[in-house]
Protein backbone atom coordinates (compact mmCIF):
# COMPACT_ATOMS: atom_id res chain seq x y z
CA UNK A 1 0.00 0.00 0.00
CA UNK A 2 2.93 2.40 0.80
CA UNK A 3 4.48 1.81 -2.45
CA UNK A 4 1.63 2.58 -4.37
CA UNK A 5 1.13 5.63 -2.19
CA UNK A 6 4.40 6.41 -3.19
CA UNK A 7 4.21 5.25 -6.93
CA UNK A 8 1.29 7.78 -7.57
CA UNK A 9 2.58 10.89 -5.75
CA UNK A 10 5.95 10.19 -7.94
CA UNK A 11 3.77 10.22 -11.39
CA UNK A 12 1.88 13.07 -9.95
CA UNK A 13 -1.93 11.07 -10.51
CA UNK A 14 -3.57 12.78 -7.66
CA UNK A 15 -6.81 10.53 -8.18
CA UNK A 16 -4.79 6.99 -7.49
CA UNK A 17 -3.49 9.16 -4.97
CA UNK A 18 -6.58 9.89 -3.48
CA UNK A 19 -8.06 6.42 -3.55
CA UNK A 20 -4.29 4.68 -1.78
CA UNK A 21 -4.50 7.76 1.00
CA UNK A 22 -8.23 7.15 1.46
CA UNK A 23 -7.91 3.62 1.72
CA UNK A 24 -5.10 3.84 4.17
CA UNK A 25 -6.97 5.70 6.80
CA UNK A 26 -9.85 3.24 6.56
CA UNK A 27 -7.29 -0.01 6.94
CA UNK A 28 -5.69 1.32 9.95
CA UNK A 29 -7.39 5.10 10.72
CA UNK A 30 -3.88 6.35 12.00
CA UNK A 31 -4.64 9.79 11.31
CA UNK A 32 -8.14 11.17 9.96
CA UNK A 33 -8.81 12.48 6.38
CA UNK A 34 -8.38 16.36 5.82
CA UNK A 35 -11.57 18.38 4.93
CA UNK A 36 -10.21 18.43 1.44
CA UNK A 37 -11.66 14.94 1.07
CA UNK A 38 -15.32 16.21 1.63
CA UNK A 39 -17.83 12.94 1.74
CA UNK A 40 -15.55 10.50 1.94
CA UNK A 41 -14.01 11.31 5.61
CA UNK A 42 -15.51 9.47 8.44
CA UNK A 43 -19.19 10.85 9.61
CA UNK A 44 -17.20 12.39 12.80
CA UNK A 45 -14.46 14.28 11.36
CA UNK A 46 -16.93 15.87 8.28
CA UNK A 47 -19.55 16.73 10.99
CA UNK A 48 -16.78 18.63 13.02
CA UNK A 49 -15.84 20.52 9.90
CA UNK A 50 -19.37 20.95 8.41
CA UNK A 51 -20.30 22.98 12.57
CA UNK A 52 -16.76 24.96 11.27
CA UNK A 53 -17.79 26.03 8.50
CA UNK A 54 -21.41 26.54 9.65
CA UNK A 55 -20.04 28.89 12.37
CA UNK A 56 -17.98 30.59 9.82
CA UNK A 57 -21.00 31.33 7.45
CA UNK A 58 -23.14 32.76 10.25
CA UNK A 59 -20.47 35.65 10.84
CA UNK A 60 -20.04 36.64 6.94
CA UNK A 61 -23.92 36.71 6.66
CA UNK A 62 -25.22 39.64 5.56
CA UNK A 63 -28.96 38.67 3.38
CA UNK A 64 -32.07 37.13 4.78
CA UNK A 65 -31.41 34.14 2.06
CA UNK A 66 -27.65 33.30 3.67
CA UNK A 67 -29.75 33.62 7.02
CA UNK A 68 -32.16 30.54 6.10
CA UNK A 69 -29.66 29.03 4.59
CA UNK A 70 -28.08 28.86 8.47
CA UNK A 71 -31.42 28.15 10.36
CA UNK A 72 -31.82 25.22 7.51
CA UNK A 73 -28.55 23.60 8.37
CA UNK A 74 -29.10 24.03 12.37
CA UNK A 75 -32.47 22.31 11.98
CA UNK A 76 -30.73 19.22 9.88
CA UNK A 77 -27.94 18.94 12.21
CA UNK A 78 -30.33 19.10 15.51
CA UNK A 79 -29.49 22.12 16.78
CA UNK A 80 -33.10 23.72 17.43
CA UNK A 81 -31.96 26.94 19.90
CA UNK A 82 -29.96 28.98 17.18
CA UNK A 83 -32.68 28.62 14.23
CA UNK A 84 -35.39 30.11 16.84
CA UNK A 85 -32.38 33.02 17.30
CA UNK A 86 -32.05 33.35 14.19
CA UNK A 87 -35.78 33.72 13.16
CA UNK A 88 -36.58 36.18 15.89
CA UNK A 89 -34.22 38.55 14.06
CA UNK A 90 -36.59 39.21 11.21
CA UNK A 91 -37.69 42.51 11.34
CA UNK A 92 -41.10 43.70 12.10
CA UNK A 93 -41.44 45.28 8.46
CA UNK A 94 -40.27 42.32 6.96
CA UNK A 95 -42.66 40.27 4.67
CA UNK A 96 -41.52 37.36 6.26
CA UNK A 97 -42.19 38.63 9.85
CA UNK A 98 -45.59 36.51 10.39
CA UNK A 99 -44.12 32.89 8.77
CA UNK A 100 -40.95 33.72 10.65
CA UNK A 101 -42.19 33.85 13.72
CA UNK A 102 -44.82 31.15 13.63
CA UNK A 103 -41.57 29.14 12.16
CA UNK A 104 -39.86 30.02 15.77
CA UNK A 105 -42.85 28.91 17.67
CA UNK A 106 -43.05 25.28 15.95
CA UNK A 107 -39.37 24.98 16.25
CA UNK A 108 -39.33 25.58 19.83
CA UNK A 109 -42.64 23.74 20.74
CA UNK A 110 -41.23 20.12 19.05
CA UNK A 111 -37.40 20.58 20.69
CA UNK A 112 -37.37 17.95 23.23
CA UNK A 113 -33.18 18.39 23.79
CA UNK A 114 -30.82 21.36 23.57
CA UNK A 115 -27.85 21.14 21.67
CA UNK A 116 -24.39 22.29 21.90
CA UNK A 117 -21.05 22.57 20.20
CA UNK A 118 -18.77 21.19 22.89
CA UNK A 119 -15.56 23.08 22.58
CA UNK A 120 -13.16 20.46 23.10
CA UNK A 121 -14.16 18.18 20.30
CA UNK A 122 -15.93 20.65 18.39
CA UNK A 123 -18.81 18.76 17.08
CA UNK A 124 -22.52 18.52 17.88
CA UNK A 125 -23.92 16.69 20.87
CA UNK A 126 -27.02 16.21 22.02
CA UNK A 127 -27.04 17.42 25.77
CA UNK A 128 -30.18 17.01 27.78
CA UNK A 129 -31.26 18.14 30.39
CA UNK A 130 -31.57 16.74 33.85
CA UNK A 131 -35.88 16.92 33.38
CA UNK A 132 -36.58 16.81 30.13
CA UNK A 133 -39.80 16.72 28.02
CA UNK A 134 -41.95 13.94 26.91
CA UNK A 135 -41.67 13.23 23.36
CA UNK A 136 -44.37 14.99 21.73
CA UNK A 137 -47.59 13.35 21.17
CA UNK A 138 -48.10 10.88 18.16
CA UNK A 139 -51.24 13.07 16.94
CA UNK A 140 -48.89 16.04 16.80
CA UNK A 141 -45.98 14.17 14.79
CA UNK A 142 -48.61 13.01 12.48
CA UNK A 143 -49.87 16.19 11.72
CA UNK A 144 -46.61 17.66 11.53
CA UNK A 145 -45.48 14.80 8.75
CA UNK A 146 -48.58 15.07 7.04
CA UNK A 147 -47.94 18.70 6.41
CA UNK A 148 -44.04 18.38 5.72
CA UNK A 149 -45.20 15.59 2.67
CA UNK A 150 -47.84 18.26 1.47
CA UNK A 151 -44.80 20.73 1.36
CA UNK A 152 -42.54 18.15 -0.36
CA UNK A 153 -45.64 17.45 -2.42
CA UNK A 154 -45.89 21.09 -3.33
CA UNK A 155 -42.39 21.92 -4.37
CA UNK A 156 -41.33 22.67 -0.90
CA UNK A 157 -38.96 20.07 -0.45
CA UNK A 158 -36.04 21.67 1.59
CA UNK A 159 -39.01 23.05 4.19
CA UNK A 160 -41.18 19.58 4.55
CA UNK A 161 -37.50 18.25 5.20
CA UNK A 162 -36.84 20.40 7.75
CA UNK A 163 -40.32 19.68 9.32
CA UNK A 164 -39.40 15.58 9.02
CA UNK A 165 -35.92 16.58 10.81
CA UNK A 166 -37.58 18.20 14.03
CA UNK A 167 -39.85 15.31 14.45
CA UNK A 168 -36.67 12.79 14.18
CA UNK A 169 -37.65 11.48 10.66
CA UNK A 170 -33.83 12.26 9.21
CA UNK A 171 -34.02 8.89 7.16
CA UNK A 172 -37.29 9.76 5.80
CA UNK A 173 -35.84 13.33 4.74
CA UNK A 174 -33.33 11.63 2.89
CA UNK A 175 -35.33 9.83 0.74
CA UNK A 176 -37.21 12.41 -0.37
CA UNK A 177 -34.25 14.58 -1.36
CA UNK A 178 -32.85 11.33 -3.16
CA UNK A 179 -36.32 10.97 -5.14
CA UNK A 180 -36.27 14.69 -6.10
CA UNK A 181 -32.68 14.33 -6.96
CA UNK A 182 -31.11 16.55 -4.33
CA UNK A 183 -28.60 14.44 -3.94
CA UNK A 184 -25.31 16.53 -2.31
CA UNK A 185 -28.21 17.51 0.05
CA UNK A 186 -29.65 13.96 1.46
CA UNK A 187 -25.33 12.95 1.38
CA UNK A 188 -24.83 16.32 3.77
CA UNK A 189 -28.31 14.77 6.43
CA UNK A 190 -26.92 11.09 6.30
CA UNK A 191 -23.53 11.77 7.25
CA UNK A 192 -24.40 14.23 9.85
CA UNK A 193 -27.68 12.70 11.38
CA UNK A 194 -28.12 9.12 10.52
CA UNK A 195 -27.07 6.41 12.51
CA UNK A 196 -24.39 3.99 11.00
CA UNK A 197 -26.92 1.69 9.51
CA UNK A 198 -29.08 4.07 8.12
CA UNK A 199 -26.66 6.02 6.28
CA UNK A 200 -25.07 2.81 4.89
CA UNK A 201 -28.47 2.41 3.00
CA UNK A 202 -28.77 5.51 1.40
CA UNK A 203 -24.91 5.20 0.83
CA UNK A 204 -25.15 2.11 -1.42
CA UNK A 205 -27.81 3.18 -3.16
CA UNK A 206 -25.66 6.80 -3.78
CA UNK A 207 -22.82 4.48 -4.56
CA UNK A 208 -24.59 2.75 -7.52
CA UNK A 209 -25.79 6.02 -8.78
CA UNK A 210 -22.25 7.24 -9.01
CA UNK A 211 -21.38 4.38 -10.68
CA UNK A 212 -24.31 4.18 -13.32
CA UNK A 213 -24.03 7.93 -14.05
CA UNK A 214 -19.84 7.28 -14.67
CA UNK A 215 -18.67 9.03 -11.35
CA UNK A 216 -16.95 5.50 -10.68
CA UNK A 217 -13.96 6.95 -8.94
CA UNK A 218 -15.97 8.99 -6.06
CA UNK A 219 -18.06 5.40 -6.00
CA UNK A 220 -15.25 3.48 -5.57
CA UNK A 221 -13.69 6.10 -2.60
CA UNK A 222 -17.12 5.73 -0.80
CA UNK A 223 -17.62 2.56 -0.92
CA UNK A 224 -14.17 1.76 0.41
CA UNK A 225 -15.17 4.27 3.29
CA UNK A 226 -18.07 2.09 4.24
CA UNK A 227 -15.59 -0.74 4.31
CA UNK A 228 -17.03 -2.29 1.38
CA UNK A 229 -13.76 -3.13 -0.10
CA UNK A 230 -15.15 -5.86 -1.94
CA UNK A 231 -17.55 -3.31 -4.14
CA UNK A 232 -14.20 -1.72 -4.22
CA UNK A 233 -12.63 -4.11 -6.49
CA UNK A 234 -15.78 -4.82 -8.35
CA UNK A 235 -16.43 -1.59 -9.76
CA UNK A 236 -12.65 -1.47 -10.26
CA UNK A 237 -12.71 -4.73 -12.21
CA UNK A 238 -15.68 -3.86 -13.95
CA UNK A 239 -13.50 -0.71 -15.12
CA UNK A 240 -11.08 -3.11 -16.30
CA UNK A 241 -8.44 -1.43 -13.94
CA UNK A 242 -7.36 -4.64 -12.38
CA UNK A 243 -3.67 -3.29 -11.38
CA UNK A 244 -5.54 -1.18 -9.18
CA UNK A 245 -8.31 -3.93 -7.64
CA UNK A 246 -5.24 -6.30 -7.05
CA UNK A 247 -3.14 -4.11 -4.77
CA UNK A 248 -5.91 -3.19 -3.26
CA UNK A 249 -7.25 -6.87 -2.86
CA UNK A 250 -4.26 -7.66 -1.22
CA UNK A 251 -3.73 -4.62 1.40
CA UNK A 252 -7.07 -5.51 2.39
CA UNK A 253 -6.13 -8.94 3.28
CA UNK A 254 -3.22 -8.24 4.75
CA UNK A 255 -4.63 -5.50 7.50
CA UNK A 256 -7.52 -8.50 8.11
CA UNK A 257 -10.32 -6.56 6.61
CA UNK A 258 -10.83 -8.24 3.97
CA UNK A 259 -14.95 -9.69 3.65
CA UNK A 260 -15.28 -13.50 4.00
CA UNK A 261 -18.39 -12.29 1.13
CA UNK A 262 -15.85 -11.11 -1.02
CA UNK A 263 -13.75 -14.79 -1.91
CA UNK A 264 -15.40 -14.82 -5.15
CA UNK A 265 -14.37 -10.91 -6.50
CA UNK A 266 -11.01 -11.99 -4.53
CA UNK A 267 -10.33 -14.50 -6.89
CA UNK A 268 -11.78 -13.33 -10.07
CA UNK A 269 -9.23 -9.83 -9.22
CA UNK A 270 -6.29 -12.16 -8.67
CA UNK A 271 -6.86 -14.52 -11.78
CA UNK A 272 -7.16 -11.25 -14.10
CA UNK A 273 -4.33 -9.67 -12.82
CA UNK A 274 -2.22 -12.95 -13.23
CA UNK A 275 -3.45 -12.84 -17.06
CA UNK A 276 -1.89 -9.20 -17.19
CA UNK A 277 1.16 -9.95 -15.58
CA UNK A 278 1.29 -12.75 -18.24
CA UNK A 279 0.63 -10.19 -21.31
CA UNK A 280 3.96 -8.48 -19.77
CA UNK A 281 5.89 -11.82 -19.71
CA UNK A 282 6.41 -11.34 -15.58
CA UNK A 283 5.26 -15.32 -15.82
CA UNK A 284 7.00 -15.85 -12.24
CA UNK A 285 4.59 -13.11 -10.58
CA UNK A 286 1.63 -14.43 -11.88
CA UNK A 287 2.17 -17.81 -10.83
CA UNK A 288 2.14 -16.17 -7.26
CA UNK A 289 -1.37 -14.65 -7.93
CA UNK A 290 -2.71 -17.37 -9.63
CA UNK A 291 -2.12 -19.31 -6.09
CA UNK A 292 -3.95 -16.70 -4.54
CA UNK A 293 -7.07 -16.88 -7.29
CA UNK A 294 -8.88 -19.81 -5.63
CA UNK A 295 -9.45 -23.03 -8.46
CA UNK A 296 -9.97 -20.86 -11.45
CA UNK A 297 -6.15 -19.10 -10.60
CA UNK A 298 -4.97 -22.72 -9.39
CA UNK A 299 -5.76 -23.54 -13.14
CA UNK A 300 -4.54 -20.76 -15.00
CA UNK A 301 -1.28 -21.66 -12.69
CA UNK A 302 -1.16 -25.19 -14.45
CA UNK A 303 -1.54 -24.20 -17.58
CA UNK A 304 1.24 -21.80 -17.18
CA UNK A 305 3.79 -23.74 -15.98
CA UNK A 306 2.86 -26.69 -19.21
CA UNK A 307 3.68 -23.92 -21.37
CA UNK A 308 6.93 -22.97 -19.77
CA UNK A 309 8.32 -26.13 -20.31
Amino acid sequence: LERCLVTAALYGDMVEWRLWQVLAYYLDQSSPLSSAFDIVQDNQSYLKDQVKTLAVQEKCRSTYSHRQHSIHRHILLGNTDKPVQLLLEVEQDSPNFYQDCLRASLISSVSDSEYTVDSDTTYLRSKLSSNPQQPIERVAQSTIKLVATNLIANDHLLEGCQLLCLIKKAVDACRYMQNFHHYNEAIWLAKVALSKEEYSEVMKYYIDLLVNNGSRHLGILLAISLHYFDKAAEILLATKLVTIAAPLVESCIEAGKWPETGTEIKDRVFVEYAKYLVSLNNVDVALKYCEMGGEKGKQLGEELRICAQ
